[in-house]
């Protein structure tokens, strides 16, 4: 009797070790796309497939393997893509793909082997409700000074910025961010993506009105992200409508775009061309241009890639990719962040950045230096002297000029930043990137302003020689 029980438990162990086997799905299998496993790769790496589909995971190696969904260990992202047990040598596992999407898995038991499956629900019904955007019945607490301590901990533990977003609301959170950059330094834009995943987790849709552009709008770009991870893009161009419609001025509305290529990119599990072809479904050429940016920055920042467990392998250490294996029409856009790459690699040093993006090619040269400009003002804490000096490097005075407009921009993000642009212009010697300077936040200011007389009273900030070119532009030719 004990002889049989043992031989039953026995055979239990080894067909749990087998993992899950001969699943019908209603009689589909004997269609499966099949993924081989052999101890080294996944085989396709990546395998595109229909809504629906089922996919047979065929296990040819010696050893155990366990085909699970990103993360490792805890296979959130999609998480009934998990066996919850090993499949034996020679055994397979079936799995129905019921969500839209890129699915990047791993190896359970060896997580650095890993592979893609993209599910495509083109031609597929799908039942994707209209994205809600209710007026979330939500008042917060007046948010109050920090001690360093306290700005600190907004930084280093998500459990109390959880707490401050929950009391104080999304935007007096990011503003929070913003100040504690008087004190220590800290990347804002990136630590306000978390605040904008964590508020659309709380308040949905809603996080979008309740957000702030402070930290270069990244609690917008972060809500997006999540927005994405959570609906897919079965309703793109409907979402995006609902999204955006809060942006009162034209900048705003860019950037919510902008948002929506991070969301993109993360939500295709870090496939470039993938995210740049989805942009196009966008209605406007100008909203392409707008999502391409958010692509090519969430690819080089990677503000998303913990989440979702992968990052981008669309870097290497050639200064210039990926932007020199694209199609002409995006080359322009990812120059618009490669001198973050460029400037990592050479370890900041603005004369050498500058050189490579002489290098880049000649319809690029305005984006590598305007982004440029953009990383010195970050590099020199937006101090205005400095800025001007590390862009002087530049030897082309029109490259010169267009690493001004980058570095000034950088800092007029709303009506706060215009005195301190204002006077950035001001400094500048050489009338050449002086009127690049004036030329690029009066453009901005256009951008910012709802009503003539506060763009009229942004005007008086402006030198007296420039202030009546300042004054003639038009609000309503934006």
């Amino acid at each position: 009797m004990v002889k049989s029980v043992l031989v039953t438990i026995s055979t239990l162990i080894v067909a749990l070790a087998c993992g899950q086997q001969g699943d019908k799905f209603d009689g589909a299998t004997e269609h499966a796309a099949t993924i081989i496993y052999d101890g080294v790769t996944f085989n396709p790496i990546r395998l595109d497939i229909n809504l629906g589909d089922v996919v047979r995971f065929e296990n040819l190696s010696s050893d155990p393997m366990w085909p699970a969904s990103n993360i490792h260990p805890t296979h959130e992202i999609y998480s009934k893509f998990d066996p919850k047990r090993a499949v034996a040598a020679g055994d397979s596992w079936f799995f129905k793909f019921d969500r839209s999407g890129f699915w990047r898995y791993h190896n359970h038991l060896a997580p650095n082997i890993s592979g893609l499956v993209v599910t495509n629900s083109s031609g597929t019904e799908q039942d994707v409700e209209p994205l809600p955007f209710p007026k979330a019945d939500t008042t917060f607490s007046k948010a109050r000074n920090l001690s360093l301590e306290g700005y600190q901990d907004l930084y280093d533990s998500e459990i109390e910025l959880v707490k401050h977003i929950q009391r104080y609301g999304p935007a007096q959170t990011v503003e929070a961010l913003h100040q504690a950059t008087d004190y220590f330094n800290a990347d804002c834009h990136q630590r306000a993506h978390v605040v904008g995943r964590k508020a659309y987790e709380l308040f949905g849709a809603a996080a979008f009105y309740l957000s702030s552009h402070k930290c270069q709008a990244g609690s917008y770009h972060g809500a997006t992200e999540a927005l994405f991870r959570d609906r897919g893009t079965a309703d793109l161009q409907d979402d995006v409508t609902t999204l955006c419609g809060y942006a009162t001025v034209l900048f705003y509305y860019h950037q919510c775009i902008h948002g929506v290529g991070h969301g993109l990119m993360a939500w295709t599990s870090y496939e470039l061309h993938d995210a740049l072809n989805i942009c196009e479904e966008l209605q406007t050429p100008r909203d392409h241009l707008a999502c391409y940016s958010g692509v090519f920055m969430e690819n080089v920042v990677g503000g998303l890639s913990g989440s979702m467990g992968h990052t981008t392998t669309f870097l290497s250490d050639d200064p210039h990719y990926p932007c020199n294996i694209l199609a002409e029409r995006h080359v322009p856009t990812c120059y618009l962040y490669q001198s973050t790459r460029i400037a990592s690699l050479f370890q900041w040093d603005f004369t050498t950045v500058g050189k490579e993006c002489s290098k880049a090619p000649e319809v690029a040269h305005h984006h590598c230096f305007r982004s440029m400009g953009r990383d010195v003002a970050g590099f020199t804490g937006g101090d205005a002297h400095s800025s001007i000096e590390r862009c002087s490097t530049v030897i082309d005075p029109t490259n010169r000029s267009y690493c001004i407009e980058g570095a000034v921009q950088d800092g007029f993000w709303d009506a706060s930043g215009a005195d301190k642009a204002a006077e950035m212009c001001s400094l500048i010697e050489d009338i050449h990137s002086q009127f690049a300077c004036y030329r690029t936040i009066v453009f901005r200011a256009l951008e910012l302003y709802e009503t003539k007389s506060e763009y009229l009273g942004f005007c008086e900030l402006v030198e007296v020689g420039f202030r009546t070119w300042c004054r003639n532009k038009d609000l309503s030719s934006r």
